[in-house]
């Protein structure tokens, strides 16, 4: 219940000698703040840093939900009249009154808000939330599944920076890096007065035993005064800058200046990016063969029809460069909602391995599969079964893509954590893999891509790679063109439009 309970509330105190750090960097470029607000004190840590440095300069405010720590606090401090101490849920104060209250002073917020999803805090059944709004504004799809969820500290941070409109003041955050960059572009999307943003980061697991990417978040308000960009520091200091990323159109660039070098690399994709086949239960589904006899991940001997198994490549084989296939999955289905029952008359063998764990197959949690045919899989279309693909895992650092084909006539299927595109011929995926590969596009997307992010490589960076741009810079466009037209058939009447206007264009001079 202790541990419960510590997850729920993000309880991990920062250390005195962290907190001290920061304290001191913060002197350095705020020097000067009359008001030092600690949002999520837990046993005041930063507000004791900040009494010792500034002393009785300043007015000093706590607030936590736990009304025991505020009572330490207060205990801790009573000798200090300018420190003041109030047991308060973060969720429900209303910090713009508060901080407007105190407008014409400098104001410096600093802390360590909860290290917790919104997510995880509903498995253990919490209730330290904000109450639910699609405040990342996000539709379909990805406002039901993994996209919808986010850091508490997220949400705190971007309601500080709301509440802290017309003010002027210095917010300094500990949280994950990703959790920053995502407050830092609401608020740039926004437009918010927001300036001088910079990222410092620090050794979560020193600190907090995390194995997490960290960083003290450092940004500034002031009417009228706007940037759209961040700079990444290696610590808590000026002098060791890593990259710049910032807002470039609705986007996060990683790397501006690498950005601003390759971005001819950008324009249309010709072809449609797809993700590989999604169906949640890898014990069930997916096979490996020994000696003769295919095997579950229960170790069961299955002997089903070979009708809807598959060679697959999982998203560490594809990483890893191990392009022959260790294992074998069931595909259900050729197009999403095709009616699976055609199983039971086609192959009742496989009908019946199915309905044997039905149990587990009918009660996977993932909404996509409700209101769908019985033991439905998704990520499936004509797509999936084209004879070569073009490759590439979205879990790993090293951008790589890789040629696959088919083995004994059956193509290779790859998991939801791949991306590909179909291909008709050995000769396309090969072209297209080596155009991927080139220096130009591998550079391109590591300016775009944010390595510590669960999921580094996603379709929306995939497809702002503009294959025929590339076939031009490296003088293959007459060869590409060969190619290219077959990607019509997932094209926007719109893109195909641009398309051969520019092939026109092209072939005319």
């Amino acid at each position: 219940m202790i541990r419960k309970k510590k997850i729920e509330f993000g309880d991990f105190q920062t250390p005195v000698d962290l907190a001290d750090d920061i304290s001191h960097f913060i002197k350095t470029t705020f020097p000067d703040p009359v008001i030092i607000i600690e949002p999520t004190c837990g046993l005041g840590s930063f507000v004791e840093s900040c009494c010792f440095l500034w002393g009785a300069d300043c007015t000093y405010h706590g607030f936590d939900i736990n009304p025991l720590y505020i009572e330490r606090c207060n205990a801790s401090f009573k000798d200090y009249n300018n420190c003041h101490f109030e047991a308060a849920d973060f969720f429900q104060k209303d910090w713009k009154a508060f901080f407007q209250i105190h407008k014409k002073t400098k104001i410096l917020v600093v802390g360590n808000p909860p290290w917790v999803t919104n997510a995880a805090i509903g498995v253990l059944n919490g209730s330290n939330l904000p109450q639910k709004t699609n405040f990342q504004g996000l539709r379909g799809l990805a406002a039901k599944t993994g996209k919808a969820n986010f850091d508490i500290a997220e949400w705190m941070l971007i309601k500080l920076l709301e509440s802290l409109q017309n003010t002027s003041s210095c917010l300094a955050m500990l949280c994950k890096t990703a959790t920053a960059r995502k407050a830092l572009k609401h608020a740039w999307t926004n437009q918010w007065d927001v300036f001088n943003s910079s990222l410092h980061l620090i050794d979560a697991k020193k600190h907090f035993d995390a194995a997490v990417d960290a960083c003290l978040l450092m940004t500034f308000v002031s009417k009228n005064r706007k940037s759209n960009d961040a700079t990444i520091y290696q610590d808590l200091s000026y002098d060791k800058s890593i990259c710049r990323f910032g807002l470039h159109g609705n986007e996060l660039i990683a790397n501006i200046d690498n950005y601003k070098k390759y971005h001819f690399v950008e324009g249309l994709s010709y072809y449609t990016w797809r993700s590989g086949v999604k169906h949640d239960s890898a014990q069930v589904m997916e096979l490996t063969q020994k000696d003769d006899f295919m095997v579950n991940g229960f170790d069961e001997v299955v002997d089903i029809e070979d009708d809807y198994i598959f060679p697959l490549l999982k998203s560490s084989d594809v990483g890893n460069k191990r392009l022959t296939p260790r294992k074998f999955v069931i595909v259900t289905q050729r197009n999403m909602g095709d009616n699976t029952f055609d199983i039971q008359r086609n192959s009742p063998k496989t009908w019946a391995y199915l309905r044997k764990y039905s149990e587990i197959l009918d009660n996977r949690k993932s909404i996509i599969y409700k209101k769908r045919p019985r033991f439905s899989v998704f990520g499936v279309g004509s797509y999936s079964f084209t004879p070569w693909k073009v490759v590439i895992s979205g879990l790993y650092k090293n951008i790589s893509f890789s040629a696959v084909g088919s083995i004994a006539g059956k193509p290779i299927i790859v998991d939801d954590t791949c991306y590909f595109i179909p291909c008709w011929s050995e000769d396309e995926a090969v072209f297209i893999t080596g155009l991927l590969n080139s220096e130009p596009c591998i550079n391109f997307m590591k300016s775009l891509v944010f390595f510590d992010a669960k999921r580094p490589i996603t379709i929306d960076v995939l497809k702002r790679v503009d294959i025929k741009k590339l076939a031009e810079a490296n003088e293959l466009t007459e060869t590409a063109l060969q190619y290219l037209p077959y990607a019509q058939s997932s094209m926007t009447p719109q893109q195909i439009l641009v398309f051969e206007r520019k092939t026109e264009y092209r072939t005319s001079r």
